[in-house]
């Protein structure tokens, strides 16, 4: 990535106008300019970077758990990643097994099956993960939330 300093002194050299040798006083100003440009276009790198689930590392991750309902530090950036982009994605008009593995998978579960019975409109949610009794709460408020409100849900925790 060329530096503001070179930046600033290639377009000023391409307008013919300017001679910027290394101690002349233009120079020495483009260099003082390109000290704080520097340092704006490195935070703004940074913004960037954590403005977008596949890159953020921190604080990005972050505010979307606290904006979703609670931080889960004791996850992988990775694995916090994965829950997040799965919550932000829309479910629309989705009433399918798939799109209910999904809404466990964005809370961190992975030991989940289901039991189906069309007929009475139930679906029992069989979770056998280790969670603690916050844990299954938030679970709870997040499949009471998310899942359509015509079925008749029965989560179990094992």
């Amino acid at each position: 990535m060329m530096s503001s300093y070179n930046s600033m002194k290639d377009k000023l050299n391409a307008v013919g106008i300017y001679s910027i040798d290394e101690n002349s006083n233009i120079s020495k100003e483009l260099v003082a300019c390109a000290e704080g440009l520097d340092g704006l276009f490195d935070n703004l790198n940074a913004m960037t970077k954590e403005y977008y689930i596949e890159t953020a590392e921190d604080y990005g991750i972050l505010r979307r758990e606290k904006f979703l309902g609670k931080e889960k530090t004791e996850y992988s950036t990775v694995k916090r990643r994965e829950m997040l982009e799965l919550q932000e994605q829309n479910m629309g008009e989705k009433c399918t097994i798939d799109a209910f593995s999904d809404i466990l998978k964005s809370c961190g579960l992975t030991q989940f099956s289901f039991t189906e019975s069309p007929s009475t409109f139930k679906l029992s949610i069989n979770i056998n993960d280790t969670l603690t009794n916050e844990q299954k709460k938030i679970v709870t408020e997040r499949i009471n939330l998310e899942f359509p409100l015509h079925l008749n849900i029965e989560i179990n925790f094992s």
